[in-house]
């Protein structure tokens, strides 16, 4: 890809191919963004009168920054974070799909968040069912809970902290990681990574979703970064 030199006056590109802008901070990329996508907005003879154009952000304080620059011109475009995307147009209407094979309770269902479930009898269901009893440490089970993250490896996905963690001098066994999850999914709990994990799922599993979601949003889905399921697999490396 050839690379040009743009400054926070050179507001508008072609808006029908695409491109990757690599700047450091302060350097007016939130500005160029937001004119570009007025551009796009203003410009764009594929949008119709339904579809709308997708911002997938990393934060939430991005979210709102370019809503509020954008104001009015924001009818036809979608801001999110990108796990918000995945959940909204991806997990919440397709976990119907995979939900038996991981015991997913959709109808609990209610967005995504990083409260870990730390009741007294759900953690002793868990020591129970992963033979666990000898740990008595409540509280650093549920913070090694925390450290869990999905991860590829090889071409598995596994549900592991970053490192072995030890409470009470037993090593909590790797497998038991996931049987948390699948304790959470039971009550409809997911966890921001869990978005991740069932996003890459639905899509690896049901290609279709490409097609469905183009109806609703000009998006290049195949080409375009955090859609393609390979990209979703980074998140998660």
């Amino acid at each position: 890809m050839p690379i040009n030199r743009i400054t926070s006056d050179s507001l508008f590109i072609d808006i029908e191919h695409h491109f990757r802008i690599s700047a450091g901070p302060g350097a007016g990329k939130t500005h160029w963004l937001v004119e570009h996508i007025k551009n796009v907005l203003h410009r764009s003879k594929r949008l119709g009168k339904t579809r709308k154009i997708a911002c997938i952000t990393y934060t939430n304080i991005a979210v709102e920054t370019i809503l509020n620059r954008l104001g009015t011109s924001a009818n036809h475009l979608e801001v999110s974070t990108i796990h918000s995307f995945l959940y909204a147009h991806i997990v919440k209407p397709y976990a119907s799909y995979i939900a038996k094979e991981y015991g997913l309770n959709v109808g609990e269902m209610d967005g995504h968040d990083d409260i870990i479930l730390s009741n007294y009898s759900f953690i002793n269901d868990w020591k129970q069912r992963t033979g666990q009893k000898r740990i008595r440490s409540d509280n650093e089970v549920v913070a090694a809970f925390r450290k869990t993250r999905w991860k590829f490896d090889g071409n598995d996905l596994i549900c592991k902290p970053d490192y072995p963690i030890k409470v009470d001098n037993y090593s909590i066994k790797t497998d038991s990681y996931f049987e948390y999850k699948k304790m959470a999914w039971g009550k409809g709990v997911l966890h921001h990574d869990d978005v991740l994990f069932f996003a890459y799922q639905l899509i690896e599993k049901y290609p279709f979703i490409f097609s469905l979601m183009s109806f609703k949003i000009q998006i290049r889905f195949r080409q375009q970064f955090c859609i393609k399921s390979d990209s979703v697999k980074r998140l998660l490396e």
